[in-house]
């Protein structure tokens, strides 16, 4: 089964007390309440969780960062391969904010906003330690990661207010960084998510000061750029997960969330409704993948998306939304403030 790359984007304010859970669902050919979820007590209370990541071969990682100047400002837990959560030390993080993260096969990049400018850690894999960046691009924060190959990633900056954002290329995991290319057309604009399949084709979503939808596509590693027609009715494009020309990702509208998807690299799209308000969506491969949310009335929902048939799960003792999603070869995760989840694609 080939995998694509693991990102996540999700709002970071959400606070609840939530539980933590475990548990196997299978995929189905019909889009109806097939699988029970039952939560258990998270590890740690006091920080909500709010991103997840996995690598490639399976290793899943929960983190959250409060927001706020007080201790503890950050938590963290790892997934163990026999399927139990156990603590993770995380760095410090007084008044900063997690916004996104990014997979290979034995690592991961976190990125994020702090009062000094970008922040960016290292997850460690193999010693199921996270460290803090000291190769750090600068600028205000890491808007948007995307990595499509061993310890090879793309990372969008954002420099400030009135300020265009620019983009730039790692191949060893952070440890340097290629020079900025700078992204005109960002002027004003606010980068929402970074789809790259490798060092030279990106996908690019933002969202305009008219809080209208930007796609961009660069073939050349961002030197030049052309836009791409999305329905007047998106309002933002998120989640994106790309392999060669095809990509899913979720599109936000007035009333509800959209699953879309692209076999021509964003020049036209197929969309599955959604009857509940996603928050993140993540793939193992192109045709199977995971999304999260929350129903109309609140409540949390969860959904198995396989060959285009949409399996909703039945959530017991979950009482938050699902706030991120991310997904390995054989195991995706899903998280509430402070739920996990683990399942089959």
């Amino acid at each position: 089964m080939s995998l694509l790359p693991v990102r996540h984007r999700v709002p970071w304010t959400m606070l609840a007390a939530t539980w933590m859970a475990a548990v196997l669902l299978a995929g189905c050919n019909a889009s109806v309440v097939t699988t029970n979820v039952t939560g258990v007590p998270s590890l740690g209370l006091s920080v909500p969780l709010h991103t997840v990541a996995c690598t490639t071969t399976g290793s899943c990682v929960a983190l959250g960062t409060t927001g706020s100047d007080l201790a503890p400002s950050s938590v963290g837990e790892y997934r163990q391969a026999n399927g139990t959560w156990s603590s993770l030390v995380v760095p410090s993080a007084p008044s900063s904010v997690i916004t996104t993260a990014s997979c290979w096969s034995t690592g991961c990049l976190v990125g994020g906003v702090q009062p000094s400018g970008a922040m960016l850690w290292n997850y460690n894999a193999s010693s199921q330690s996270i460290d803090t960046v000291a190769s750090a691009p600068t600028g205000q924060g890491v808007r948007a990661l995307s990595c499509f190959g061993e310890a090879s990633c793309a990372a969008i900056i954002d420099t400030g207010v009135d300020a265009e954002s620019f983009l730039t290329f790692s191949a060893d995991g952070g440890g340097s960084w290629t020079s900025r290319v700078p992204l005109a057309w960002s002027l004003d604009e606010t980068v929402t998510d970074l789809a790259c399949t490798d060092p030279l084709d990106c996908m690019v979503s933002a969202v305009t000061p008219a809080n209208t939808l930007d796609l961009e596509v660069t073939h050349d590693a961002g030197a030049t750029w052309r836009v791409r027609p999305t329905p007047s009715s998106w309002t933002s494009l998120t989640s994106l997960t790309c392999r060669a020309l095809d990509c899913v990702g979720l599109a936000a509208t007035s009333g509800t969330s959209t699953l879309v998807r692209t076999g021509t690299f964003g020049r036209g799209w197929r969309t599955t409704t959604l009857h509940a308000r996603a928050n993140a969506l993540a793939c193992s491969t192109i045709r199977r993948c995971v999304v999260g949310g929350q129903r109309t009335d609140g409540s949390p929902w969860l959904a198995t998306f396989n060959d285009g048939a949409l399996d909703v799960a039945s959530l017991t003792y979950v009482p938050s939304p699902i706030v991120d999603v991310a997904c390995a070869t054989k195991v995706c995760v899903a998280i509430g403030v402070s739920t996990v989840l683990a399942m089959r694609p």
